[in-house]
């Protein structure tokens, strides 16, 4: 520490001497600034300088931090020099770059151990979002779509069918006497029936047509074909191969169809009204066949 009238060349034999970074300039005995090498060099531009009180040069009014004080209310003052004192003495002194770069190999590994706990979060929440979407749409009995998913695909379908024209089918189906196999071989059976069926369909049509479980024994398939031809020979081809399946709990079983070519702009409850009374026309007509609504 130096006092404020000093000549500005015996701070400099100082730094020369004990190569210091900053020295504190008192004045009776109060601290009133700082001289840093940087402030020396700069005034050693004029040699005339030399002579001078180091008062003349010095930062001032000095920034002092307590010892005990955070690191946060010391860099909210963004002193360039931080000077710390315990007990109103000087301990030492410090750039505020320094504590800044100290501050930043503290703070980086814990970024990025929160960047990465953060990425951990979010990819579990993604695959926690995906996993409830599939909840949500999934007939948990069977593992193919449920009544939601159908619905879904359907009105996006609608939404669509005034720009593209895409021909939409609606296929519906049961099983042909379900109440006499749950009455006679118990709800169990009944339900490894109708998983049995799904996995049956499912491996017999196309992996963009849409099948779902519309509710208990019955059974819904959006699809797309150019042609009301196409739809029926697809339709009957499942029929056939129902009846020639023979089923692990009951042998053989049969299921009855109701098609319906879907309308632009037609509502669910109606398209599903009309493809429900072709099913019941198959049902009237002897099960075990495919039956088309009429529009």
């Amino acid at each position: 520490m130096f006092d404020s009238g000093s000549s500005l060349c015996k701070v400099f034999d100082s730094f020369s001497i004990h190569a210091h970074d900053a020295v504190i300039i008192t004045e009776d005995t109060r601290f009133v600034g700082i001289v840093t090498l940087k402030d020396m060099m700069l005034s050693m531009k004029d040699l005339d300088n030399m002579m001078r009180p180091v008062r003349e040069f010095m930062t001032s009014p000095l920034v002092m931090f307590d010892a005990t004080q955070s690191i946060a209310d010391v860099l909210e003052g963004s002193p360039s020099k931080i000077v710390v004192k315990d007990n109103n003495k000087v301990i030492g002194i410090i750039d505020h770059s320094d504590l800044l770069s100290f501050c930043y190999s503290k703070i980086t590994p814990l970024i990025k151990h929160e960047y990465n706990l953060l990425h951990s979060v979010l990819r579990l929440a993604d695959e926690g979002n995906k996993a409830l979407l599939k909840l949500a749409t999934t007939d948990s009995l069977t593992g193919i779509g449920n009544r939601r998913l159908f619905e879904e695909v359907f009105h996006s379908h609608q939404a669509v069918v005034g720009k593209y024209h895409p021909t939409l089918h609606l296929l519906i189906f049961d099983v042909d006497d379900f109440k006499v196999i749950n009455d006679t071989y118990g709800h169990t059976i009944g339900d490894s029936v109708l998983t049995e069926l799904a996995a049956l369909v499912s491996n017999s049509i196309r992996k963009s047509d849409v099948f779902v479980r519309w509710g208990g024994e019955e059974f819904a398939i959006l699809l797309r074909y150019s042609d009301m031809n196409s739809v029926i020979t697809m339709a009957e081809h499942l029929c056939s191969i129902i009846d020639s399946h023979r089923f692990e709990s009951v042998g053989h079983m049969t299921c009855s169809f109701g098609l319906s070519e879907i309308q632009s702009a037609e509502k669910l409850s109606t398209v599903m009204d009309r493809a429900d009374k072709a099913l019941y026309r198959a049902k009237s007509d002897g099960k075990n066949c495919v039956r088309i609504a009429s529009v």
